[in-house]
Protein backbone atom coordinates (compact mmCIF):
# COMPACT_ATOMS: atom_id res chain seq x y z
CA UNK A 1 0.00 0.00 0.00
CA UNK A 2 0.82 3.32 -0.61
CA UNK A 3 1.46 6.18 2.05
CA UNK A 4 -0.88 9.34 1.45
CA UNK A 5 -0.24 12.59 2.90
CA UNK A 6 -3.83 13.43 4.30
CA UNK A 7 -2.77 17.64 3.71
CA UNK A 8 -2.79 16.86 0.21
CA UNK A 9 -6.10 17.53 -1.57
CA UNK A 10 -7.27 15.71 -4.13
CA UNK A 11 -7.95 18.09 -8.00
CA UNK A 12 -11.58 19.22 -8.01
CA UNK A 13 -13.12 17.60 -11.38
CA UNK A 14 -13.60 20.35 -12.67
CA UNK A 15 -9.43 20.66 -12.52
CA UNK A 16 -8.95 17.19 -13.67
CA UNK A 17 -11.53 16.85 -16.87
CA UNK A 18 -13.21 20.27 -18.14
CA UNK A 19 -15.92 18.44 -19.84
CA UNK A 20 -17.81 18.25 -16.17
CA UNK A 21 -17.18 21.55 -15.34
CA UNK A 22 -19.82 23.52 -14.25
CA UNK A 23 -22.19 24.53 -16.83
CA UNK A 24 -23.02 28.19 -16.74
CA UNK A 25 -25.65 29.67 -15.55
CA UNK A 26 -28.39 30.75 -18.11
CA UNK A 27 -29.31 34.38 -17.80
CA UNK A 28 -32.28 35.39 -19.43
CA UNK A 29 -31.74 38.75 -21.76
CA UNK A 30 -32.41 41.75 -20.16
CA UNK A 31 -35.60 43.16 -21.24
CA UNK A 32 -34.97 46.98 -22.58
CA UNK A 33 -37.97 49.62 -21.85
CA UNK A 34 -38.95 51.82 -24.13
CA UNK A 35 -37.34 55.41 -24.50
CA UNK A 36 -39.54 57.31 -22.56
CA UNK A 37 -38.46 60.96 -24.75
CA UNK A 38 -38.52 58.56 -27.97
CA UNK A 39 -41.82 58.03 -27.33
CA UNK A 40 -42.89 61.12 -26.60
CA UNK A 41 -41.04 62.25 -29.59
CA UNK A 42 -43.50 59.83 -32.05
CA UNK A 43 -46.58 61.20 -29.98
CA UNK A 44 -45.53 64.92 -30.94
CA UNK A 45 -45.07 63.72 -34.65
CA UNK A 46 -48.15 61.84 -34.76
CA UNK A 47 -50.07 65.03 -33.20
CA UNK A 48 -48.37 67.60 -35.34
CA UNK A 49 -49.42 65.73 -38.27
CA UNK A 50 -53.14 65.82 -37.32
CA UNK A 51 -52.55 69.34 -36.58
CA UNK A 52 -51.36 69.43 -40.44
CA UNK A 53 -54.35 67.54 -41.82
CA UNK A 54 -57.04 69.80 -39.67
CA UNK A 55 -55.15 72.94 -41.21
CA UNK A 56 -55.09 71.44 -45.42
CA UNK A 57 -59.08 70.63 -44.60
CA UNK A 58 -59.81 74.44 -43.19
CA UNK A 59 -57.60 75.77 -45.91
CA UNK A 60 -59.59 73.97 -48.61
CA UNK A 61 -62.72 74.45 -47.47
CA UNK A 62 -61.92 78.48 -47.02
CA UNK A 63 -60.62 78.29 -50.96
CA UNK A 64 -63.85 76.16 -52.19
CA UNK A 65 -66.02 79.14 -50.50
CA UNK A 66 -63.80 81.59 -53.04
CA UNK A 67 -63.63 79.69 -55.94
CA UNK A 68 -67.61 79.67 -55.39
CA UNK A 69 -68.10 83.16 -54.83
CA UNK A 70 -65.19 84.53 -56.69
CA UNK A 71 -64.16 86.66 -53.82
CA UNK A 72 -62.61 86.84 -50.31
CA UNK A 73 -64.25 89.28 -48.32
CA UNK A 74 -62.30 89.40 -45.11
CA UNK A 75 -65.81 89.13 -43.00
CA UNK A 76 -66.64 86.35 -45.04
CA UNK A 77 -63.83 84.86 -44.51
CA UNK A 78 -63.76 85.04 -40.60
CA UNK A 79 -67.20 84.15 -40.39
CA UNK A 80 -66.00 80.38 -41.80
CA UNK A 81 -65.89 77.72 -38.90
CA UNK A 82 -62.22 78.53 -37.47
CA UNK A 83 -60.89 80.67 -40.07
CA UNK A 84 -59.50 82.48 -37.17
CA UNK A 85 -57.96 79.64 -35.96
CA UNK A 86 -55.39 78.45 -39.19
CA UNK A 87 -52.04 80.58 -37.82
CA UNK A 88 -52.47 79.00 -34.34
CA UNK A 89 -52.62 75.46 -35.68
CA UNK A 90 -49.91 75.92 -38.03
CA UNK A 91 -47.33 77.69 -35.56
CA UNK A 92 -48.40 75.02 -32.51
CA UNK A 93 -47.62 72.35 -35.52
CA UNK A 94 -44.66 73.70 -36.47
CA UNK A 95 -43.55 74.21 -32.63
CA UNK A 96 -44.44 70.56 -31.91
CA UNK A 97 -42.03 69.37 -34.77
CA UNK A 98 -39.53 71.38 -33.28
CA UNK A 99 -39.86 70.44 -29.62
CA UNK A 100 -40.07 66.77 -31.17
CA UNK A 101 -36.83 66.53 -32.90
CA UNK A 102 -35.03 67.49 -29.86
CA UNK A 103 -37.39 65.44 -27.54
CA UNK A 104 -36.38 62.52 -30.70
CA UNK A 105 -32.51 63.67 -30.14
CA UNK A 106 -32.35 63.44 -26.35
CA UNK A 107 -34.11 59.85 -26.83
CA UNK A 108 -31.71 58.35 -29.12
CA UNK A 109 -28.85 59.41 -27.15
CA UNK A 110 -30.08 57.07 -23.79
CA UNK A 111 -28.34 54.44 -23.08
CA UNK A 112 -29.80 50.80 -22.22
CA UNK A 113 -33.46 51.58 -23.88
CA UNK A 114 -35.19 50.67 -27.06
CA UNK A 115 -34.50 53.64 -30.10
CA UNK A 116 -37.33 52.61 -32.05
CA UNK A 117 -40.34 55.27 -31.10
CA UNK A 118 -37.17 57.92 -31.01
CA UNK A 119 -35.84 57.25 -34.11
CA UNK A 120 -38.93 57.30 -35.97
CA UNK A 121 -40.20 60.39 -33.94
CA UNK A 122 -36.84 61.99 -35.28
CA UNK A 123 -37.26 60.89 -38.85
CA UNK A 124 -40.97 61.79 -38.90
CA UNK A 125 -40.52 65.78 -37.27
CA UNK A 126 -37.28 66.24 -39.24
CA UNK A 127 -39.10 65.21 -42.66
CA UNK A 128 -42.08 67.51 -41.39
CA UNK A 129 -39.74 70.48 -40.97
CA UNK A 130 -37.54 70.00 -44.39
CA UNK A 131 -40.71 69.63 -46.24
CA UNK A 132 -41.68 73.06 -44.84
CA UNK A 133 -38.83 74.47 -45.65
CA UNK A 134 -38.73 73.28 -49.21
CA UNK A 135 -41.98 74.75 -49.31
CA UNK A 136 -41.45 77.84 -48.12
CA UNK A 137 -38.19 78.17 -50.73
CA UNK A 138 -40.50 77.03 -53.63
CA UNK A 139 -43.34 79.67 -52.64
CA UNK A 140 -40.51 82.32 -52.15
CA UNK A 141 -38.91 81.20 -55.89
CA UNK A 142 -42.82 81.57 -57.74
CA UNK A 143 -43.52 84.61 -59.38
CA UNK A 144 -46.19 86.90 -57.62
CA UNK A 145 -47.37 88.60 -60.20
CA UNK A 146 -47.66 89.13 -63.94
CA UNK A 147 -45.13 91.37 -64.28
CA UNK A 148 -42.58 88.82 -63.25
CA UNK A 149 -44.21 86.71 -65.59
CA UNK A 150 -44.75 88.91 -68.75
CA UNK A 151 -42.29 91.99 -68.17
CA UNK A 152 -42.92 93.24 -72.09
CA UNK A 153 -46.40 93.69 -71.29
CA UNK A 154 -46.68 96.06 -68.11
CA UNK A 155 -43.85 98.62 -69.76
CA UNK A 156 -46.78 98.76 -72.87
CA UNK A 157 -49.37 99.76 -70.57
Amino acid sequence: MSYQDPNLQKPAASEEHPVFSEAPVFQPPVKLKHSGPGIASFIMSLVSLIGYIILAIMVINLLAHFSQYQTLNPEVALQQTGTVLLPFIFLGSLLLNCSGLVVGIIGIALKNRKKTFAITGLIINALIIVGFIALLAIGLSVPNSTADIYPSSVQSL
